[in-house]
């Protein structure tokens, strides 16, 4: 058996072995930040990234495993709690359990490829899709780098998202209260919260579909937009609109979907203005754009006058 060895890298270090098609990285140890495994080492390819490799790597917001790697381990980056993004290869990958369990803030799972691919798949928000995938939809199936994009896996990803936006908001609450789990990402969960942050963390994935409509069918679209809708400013659950003013009070793309799915009206539209006291002049005047082109009433007479 070949015995273990350490390679110091940028913010670290790695501890592994080799094996039979090359360099098998066994854990990462370090403080730093930013983990890039390297493509070789004692100049041969690194093929795999063993079980728990990076398992509770509390500091670590970015990963690069190089194209070499062909085998990821069960809970390889499991309760890697900082971890924002990983770069992972865009061949297929055999791959264990749970590899993401825990990171609640990873955003981005990043497909290798050239520059031209990758600043496509910004765009489309592929990373971020594919992030969603494992961790707020639970669908390690479409962890599946050859086939994402892919009109098949498009669809499974839309139809995860349409179960958990018809899941009641309820749902897990009496398992997290009999585990004694008090506390998640800082709020206190009583039958009160909890259904509110759980139709936020929907809401959050909805405006994201809506705002990268990457092969988005009109049927999904419309649902997605419905679902805005039902939770607007003047509805029991309002909070469509408390996540813009909250979380994206400055970005215009998230009020013209707010407004595309048909949440402002004649009666709530006076309300919403008087939220945006701190909103800026570009926003402020698009609201009131859309006011006068969707909703101000005209006079039917109002062609028949005649100037006097």
């Amino acid at each position: 058996m070949s015995e273990e060895r350490v390679l110091s890298i940028d913010e670290g270090t790695l501890a592994y072995m080799r094996v039979k098609d090359g360099i098998s990285v066994r854990r990462w140890r370090g403080i730093g930040t930013r983990a890039a495994v390297p493509e070789r080492i004692e100049g041969m390819p690194v093929v795999s990234i063993e079980r728990k490799a990076f398992l509770s790597c509390k500091t670590l917001r970015e990963i690069i495993l190089p194209d070499t790697v062909c085998e990821i381990g069960d809970w390889a980056f499991a309760h890697a709690e900082a971890l924002r993004s990983i770069t992972v290869p865009g061949h297929a990958l055999t791959s264990g359990k749970e590899l993401f369990l825990g990171c609640k803030r990873l955003r981005e799972i990043i497909l290798s490829g050239t520059a031209g691919e990758q600043a496509f798949d910004r765009e489309q928000g592929i990373g971020r899709m594919l992030a969603a995938a494992v961790t707020a939809l639970h669908d390690y199936f479409l962890f599946d780098p050859p086939q994402v994009k892919s009109d098949a896996w498009v669809k499974r990803w839309d139809e995860q998202l349409l179960k958990l936006v018809r899941l009641d908001d309820l749902d897990g609450f009496e398992e997290l209260w009999t585990c004694g789990e008090e506390d998640y990402e800082g709020k206190d969960y009583d039958i009160k919260s909890y259904p509110v942050e759980k139709r936020k963390a929907k809401l959050r994935l909805v405006y994201f579909r809506l705002l990268h409509p990457f092969k988005l069918s009109d049927a999904v679209h419309r649902e997605l937009q419905a679902y805005l809708g039902s939770h607007t400013k003047g509805t029991a659950e309002p909070e469509a609109w408390d996540i813009i003013l909250e979380e994206h009070p400055q970005e215009l793309s998230y009020y013209q979907a707010f407004t595309a799915a048909g949440c402002v009206n004649e009666e709530n539209f006076d309300a919403l203005l008087a939220d945006m006291d701190a909103v800026n002049a570009e926003i402020k005047a698009y609201m009131l754009c859309y006011r006068d082109g969707h909703l101000a009433k005209k006079d039917a007479f109002a062609s028949f006058e005649l100037d006097w």
